[in-house]
């Protein structure tokens, strides 16, 4: 269940199209500082952006959704005024209890900015087709209904140098994960891009690539309302209980190349397999491993990601295309 506006490793992302940009402009002439109107090309109405990857696992926030296994993920993005506002989707391989064909997330929103301060302010939408509800006994279900949810999302990104990004973000479901109460997550990011010197080992173009990140936060969970005894005597029975909340942080190392992004990262939350239990209703939890699960603890994952924009196309905008990838 992927929970950003930003494709998965934000701020790792974010620092690696820095990078690949300021990669290209090393091999030109610095242009002057103001060009003549007749010289300026003219922001675009419209915009594109993309990527597929795949990960050893997929983690949100800290949760495995692919049961520890690896995950096929898409994401594409129309973008509006020079991305002022935008809307797209990505898809997710999951592996979860009630066993969707995979996951859909829709997103739109807008994308203010104020010199080195920038906003992306918007709403998702996730949506589980083809879940099945899981059940101990006819009448007696263990999940609910369906999980597809939405999500206000409200991020902030402050460039306090070229190298350096902090940024802030809070997310708001009013019914998360269709259990009848509200999730609130908060946490903060920094990304750095490391100094090519730092690699003299490795080609320039290579070197220049690397970057560091990291996030921290608190996921704020309520009482879910589910369903456990489906319509009897014409009402819907429900049990309440206290979801987990949690903190979860990640940090990791992404180097890119032209439009390839490779990140290796680790995760780690401060839940317990009981309380990851309860969480995420892992089904192993119901069988293998009474009462617990692995989903939630200390996990090192890696991605290799192929990605472009109409603002970083890469090897899109090159003679020779895709083929001068490795050149």
């Amino acid at each position: 269940m992927s929970r950003t506006l930003f494709p998965k490793g934000a701020a790792a992302a974010l620092a690696a199209f820095l990078s690949l940009g300021q990669v290209q402009a090393a091999d030109l002439p610095a242009p002057p500082k103001e060009l003549p109107p007749e010289a300026k090309a003219p922001d675009p109405l419209i915009g594109f952006a993309f990527y597929t990857q795949y990960a050893t696992d997929y983690n949100f926030r800290g949760v495995s959704q692919s049961n520890l296994q690896g995950s096929y993920q898409t994401f594409f993005e129309t973008q509006f005024f020079n991305n002022f506002a935008y809307a797209g989707f990505y898809t997710w391989q999951t592996r979860l209890p009630t066993k969707p064909d995979f996951e859909f997330d829709l997103v739109a929103g807008i994308r203010p900015t104020f010199d080195k301060l920038s906003f992306d302010l918007g709403v998702i939408y996730y949506y589980y087709p083809n879940e099945q509800r899981l059940f101990s006994s006819p009448t007696t279900f263990l999940t609910t209904a369906n999980t597809d949810f939405i999500e206000f999302a409200g991020k902030a990104l402050y460039q306090a140098t070229p190298e350096l990004a902090i940024g802030a973000n809070v997310f708001y479901a009013p019914n998360y994960l269709g259990q009848h109460t509200e999730g609130t997550y908060t946490s903060g990011t920094l990304a750095y891009t490391l100094p090519a010197t730092l690699f003299p080992f490795l080609p320039e173009a290579y070197a220049g690539g690397f970057a560091i990140s990291g996030e921290g936060g608190h996921y704020f969970l309520g009482a879910s309302k589910t369903s456990v005894n489906g319509f009897i005597g014409g009402s819907e029975k429900f049990a309440s209980f206290n979801l987990p909340s949690y903190n979860y942080g990640n940090v990791g190392i992404s180097w890119t190349y032209k439009n390839l992004l490779v990140d290796f990262r680790f995760h780690t939350t401060d839940l317990t397999p009981s309380k990851c239990f309860n969480l995420t209703g892992d089904y192993r939890g119901f069988n293998q491993t009474p009462g617990t699960s692995r989903w939630c603890g200390d996990a090192f994952i890696g991605s290799i990601r192929w990605q472009a924009s109409t603002a970083s196309p890469g090897v899109y905008a090159e003679p020779g295309g895709i083929l001068n990838l490795f050149k």
